[in-house]
């Protein structure tokens, strides 16, 4: 579990995750559409974001109890301030297997633009402990850019100069999820403005 928590460390101790789910969704209509298409938050539910930022996320979700972690001691205090204490806990740091035993089994769980920033070990690794997370029956819900055939080329180039150098295919990022999860579905979104192609991942 070293692994995991290292990679995690190395890249979400930067903004790199955060500017990358703001760029993809780029404003409130977009990520409310995301929300309701792939999350389909229920009233009571549970969910865990990791590499949570400052939970922009939140205000598209309601009557929800959510726990968010990122290592970025500024972003989490910026999640204080903005949201609801009674509904939404933050914490400063990475997600850890010891961590499982502080909170009740999640509804659903949220991985957005963390897997192409991690190897292959890395990515299995806290997909794992994020199944563990989560109730039997729930969801874990991950988003990334993806590589496909034909693909846009201003796209693809976009997508090379990303900072994550482990941008895989949507076989690829299946794979990682078939692991851990029996039912998986993925969905390819394109982005038309600016071009950009990402594999969305929903995993029960």
């Amino acid at each position: 579990m070293a692994q995991v928590t290292s990679g995690l460390r190395a890249i979400l101790s930067h903004p790199a995750t955060y500017r990358f789910v703001q760029r993809i969704f780029g404003g409130s209509a977009t990520l409310r559409d995301f929300v309701g298409r792939f999350v389909r938050p229920q009233p009571g539910d549970r969910i865990i974001d990791i590499g949570c930022g400052p939970a922009q996320i939140l205000y598209c979700m309601s009557d929800i109890r959510y726990v968010g972690y990122d290592p970025s001691e500024r972003y989490i205090r910026d999640a204080r301030k903005s949201h609801d204490p009674a509904h939404a806990q933050f914490f400063a740091g990475r997600f850890r297997e010891e961590d499982l035993a502080l909170h009740q089994p999640f509804d659903i769980g949220l991985l957005l633009g963390v897997l192409h920033h991690l190897d292959d070990e890395e990515a299995s690794d806290v997909v794992g402990l994020l199944r563990s997370a989560i109730r039997p029956g729930g969801r874990l819900i991950t988003l990334d850019n993806v590589f496909i055939d034909r693909q846009n080329p201003i796209a693809r180039k976009l997508i090379e100069w990303d900072r994550g150098k482990n941008v895989r295919t949507a076989s690829e990022y299946r794979a990682l999820a078939d692991r851990h999860f029996s039912l998986v579905n993925g969905t390819i979104v394109h982005k038309t403005f600016p071009p950009y192609t990402l594999y969305i991942c929903e995993c029960s």
